[in-house]
């Protein structure tokens, strides 16, 4: 079946475009969303390390403001990446990105938005970068690429399921971090602030089960830790593993070998996202290591979702006792102390096995008990991630098979059916 196609600007409506000027900023008021909380990851955008305007900027500054549904377009870092505008808009949008509003006459909404996600428009835009040290997609360059446009009903269809299944995983990736943040709270209560300890010394009724109360020390030390416990350093409390990337010649996208992640740009929300395998891996991580990024960033963590192979950019950490939960949050409350070795290094900050094995943690002997006590949430959050898995690549399966018409649309009925 022949497919129709259109110039891409031809199919919009409006352009929110603030590009080219440094919006001034102040400490509190609406977010700034910028190019780094956009990803083609998450249906919305983020908020984290946001800068924010004042109420007068943000009346009086700005061209326009974006619209829900609108579409957030990346040009300039790394173009092309896309995500959706909630509502209700609670932020604006800094240079370097577009709003873009689709022309419901034209396109329908929620497809244009499947079809830059694509891999066929992903792969277009990458063909028209610009720029040797900084990639950016022009503007005048959307005359240029070219959007597919099926029948108006295969169209809605698209861009319904393609929604169906963004929503789902969205949901999951926000029960995750509410999931998560309770596991990181019982971290922090424990083994950071020593909650039940200072609770005891003041007084307080009890906020865990009896049993767990009373193994908690009754008065902090000299040192102001619980009494018993003590100071020890990661490469006595956990095994390090440095990654070593294997020759560029084993590298594959085709899924041949064992996966192979080389850094923090191979990480996802919570399980590295899988980009190249590796035939000749050299250094390996086991399922539930810790996998921290040792280059620039420093400190990010992820967990192996399965047997894998690591670059140098990249640390596995395991508990010898297989505690990996207890091990995860660990290096996620040494995020701190691992951004001091940003200035490390000629170009990049890094940490080296030395340095990482010399971190200060405490030994307390609760450690089995903390990995009993979130071993639900942390399993939830597992069964989650890999259900997100599951979803993206049925998702990205279907999506490019409809736009081209290979596939029938009451057959991609049954499999979304199935999946959701």
């Amino acid at each position: 079946m022949d497919i129709i196609s259109a110039p891409f600007n031809d199919l919009l409506s409006f352009v929110v475009d603030n590009r080219g000027r440094t919006c001034p900023t102040s400490e509190i008021g609406f977010p700034l969303i910028a190019t780094n909380c956009v990803s083609n990851q998450a249906l919305y955008p983020s908020k984290e390390n946001v800068r924010y305007v004042d109420k007068n900027t943000y009346n009086e500054w700005f061209r326009a403001h974006p619209k829900p549904n609108d579409i957030l377009f990346v040009l300039k870092g790394s173009p092309g990446r896309c995500a959706l505008v909630p509502d209700p808009v609670d932020f604006c949008i800094a240079q370097d990105m577009v709003a873009l509003r689709a022309n419901k006459q034209k396109v329908d909404p929620n497809y244009l938005f499947a079809a830059l996600r694509s891999p066929l428009i992903q792969d277009a835009i990458d063909r028209m970068h610009v720029g040797t040290m900084i990639p950016h997609f022009k503007k005048s360059d959307f005359s240029k690429l070219s959007i597919p446009l099926p029948h108006k009903n295969t169209q809605k269809f698209i861009g319904d399921i393609y929604m169906e299944f963004e929503k789902k995983i969205d949901l999951n990736r926000r029960t995750n971090e509410t999931l998560e943040a309770m596991a990181r709270a019982l971290f922090r209560d424990w083994f950071v602030d020593f909650g039940p300890t200072r609770a005891k010394m003041a007084g307080q009724a009890p906020y865990l089960t009896p049993e767990i109360w009373e193994l908690f020390p009754d008065r902090l030390d000299d040192e102001g830790k619980p009494e018993g416990w003590d100071d020890s350093l990661v490469g006595r409390q956990f095994d390090v593993t440095m990654g070593q990337s294997p020759p560029g010649d084993t590298y594959n996208p085709d899924g041949i070998g064992i996966p192979f992640y080389q850094g923090k740009t191979d990480f996802g929300a919570v399980f590295p996202q899988r980009r190249m395998y590796c035939t000749a891996p050299t250094r390996f991580a086991n399922t539930l290591d810790s996998l921290v990024s040792v280059r620039a960033p420093v400190g990010d963590v992820n967990l192996s979702e399965e047997k894998c192979c690591i670059g140098r950019g990249l640390a596995s950490v395991r508990h010898p006792q297989n505690l990996p939960y207890y091990t995860y949050f660990t290096m996620k409350f040494l995020r701190d102390v691992f951004s001091s070795f940003e200035s490390n290094g000629t170009v990049f900050g890094s940490i080296n096995k030395k340095q990482f094995e010399e971190l200060s943690v405490i030994e307390s002997g609760f450690e089995k008990l903390f990995e009993r006590q979130v071993m639900p949430t942390c399993s939830k959050i597992v069964a989650n991630e890999t259900e997100n898995r599951n979803l993206a690549q049925l998702r990205d399966l279907l999506l490019p098979k409809l736009m081209s018409g290979e596939i029938r649309i009451r057959d991609a009925k049954k499999m979304v059916a199935d999946a959701l």
